[in-house]
Order: C-alpha cells, then structure tokens, then sequence
C-alpha cells in the first residue's frame, strides 16, 4: 500500500481533528482515539512527531504549561505537537481525567463552554503547528540533494538489512502483535524517508527506529550494519 503523501496525511489528520473542534463532550474519547489512530498508522505523521520529540520533556512542558491557573500552550510548533500528542495519549489511556483537566485550566459558565475553549485553545494550535512542521519539512525535501549517488548507494544496501530484519521481526513468533506492528511501521517509515530522498528524514526516523528496536536484541546486528552505513555515507 502506498503511504500517504504530505498533503494528504495533513487532510487525514485536519479531518479528525475538525471534527473533535465541532464536536460535544460526549463524544471526546472518540475524537481523541481517532487522531491517535491517524497520527500512528501514517508515516509522515509519525516520522514528524518523532522529529517534535526529540529531547522534548513532557513534564518539564506540562509544568511550564500548566505554571498558572490558565493553560498556556508553548511558542513553538515542535513542543505544541509533543505536548499535547502526549496529552491526548495521556486522555486517552486515563493516565489523566481530562474532565479534571477542562474544568481547572478551561471555566467557563457551564461545562460544554469549557470542552468547547479546550478544542479551540488546544486542538486549534496543535493543528496549526503540525501543519507548520510538515511545511518546513516539504521545503526541505524539495532541495535538490547534492550528493544523489550516496543516497542510491546506501539506500541499495540498508533495503536489503530493512528486508531481512522485517522477515525476521514477521517470523518471530516471540513478540506480542503490538511490538511487532511498531517494528515493521518504523521499518517501513526508514524505507519511506529513503524513498523521499531526505536526509533528514532518515536522520529522525532512523533514531526512532533504534530507540523503538532498542530492547529487541535479535535485530541488534541489523540496526548496528544499518547505522554503519548510514554513518559511511554521511547520512547520519
């Protein structure tokens, strides 16, 4: 299957999210499940998160955001797309009561006034800065790359370690579904960025890979080859 392009991972992903700004309380939980859903079962959007997390504290944010008796969302783009991914996560898992959570950063004269400031003060802007993100990464995929030969040289080599340790991951019979589905998406999200000719993008994604493959020892020697190789051509 093919992934989804940029725009129109960000039309996947504006779609749910207006949904949640127009929708009622009621139906929160749904909306949140639906946007974490989007953002992991699309490519870019992960890849993307995983470049806004990068040495991003989610409670050294929270805290700052939170400093006062009003939500102050963070100035940047980077930090509002892991904020509040996180907070949706968090909603979501019930780690935190997002009832709780409206009524003290969010009054209003009644409850719904307050759902309806928290979309519109937090899902609005988070929104916003996703776009931004995808922006600014799609002019940098639009630079000619100077050194194209590299990037074929090493993106003959690294396919057939991807392969490999994707049949390996698909075999064996040791991992839980979840960790396996996470493999093969970062797998597949390494192949992608090779697709794109972004060298930036194998960066981010690359780093994600190994952190998320971190615990899985039998493809140990497969990221180590991989990181060899992208290290011998200047990728990384």
């Amino acid at each position: 299957m093919t992934s989804p392009s940029v725009k129109q991972a960000y039309s996947l992903l504006a779609e749910r999210c207006n949904v949640m700004l127009n929708s009622k309380f009621i139906m929160s939980s749904n909306c949140i499940a639906s946007i974490l859903k989007v953002i992991a079962s699309v490519p870019c959007l992960t890849n993307y998160l995983i470049k806004c997390s990068q040495d991003f504290s989610f409670d050294a944010a929270f805290n700052q955001a939170t400093k006062t008796s009003k939500f102050q969302m963070p100035d940047d783009s980077k930090t509002t797309v892991a904020l509040v991914t996180e907070l949706l996560f968090r909603f979501d898992r019930k780690e935190i009561d997002l009832t709780k959570f409206i009524k003290i950063y969010f009054p209003e004269k009644n409850f719904e006034g307050s759902y309806k400031a928290f979309c519109q003060e937090v899902i609005a802007p988070y929104l916003l800065s996703y776009s931004t993100i995808m922006r600014e990464e799609d002019v940098e995929d639009a630079k000619k790359d100077a050194n194209v030969g590299a990037f074929d040289a090493a993106r003959t080599q690294v396919t057939q370690y991807i392969l490999a340790l994707t049949e390996k991951v698909t075999s064996d019979e040791s991992l839980k579904e979840e960790k396996r589905n996470d493999y093969i998406l970062m797998l597949n999200g390494l192949y992608y960025a090779f697709e794109k000719d972004s060298a930036k993008m194998i960066k981010v994604v690359f780093i994600g890979l190994k952190s998320v493959m971190a615990s899985y020892k039998q493809g140990a020697s497969y990221i180590l080859a991989i990181e060899k190789i992208l290290e011998s051509y200047a990728v990384i």
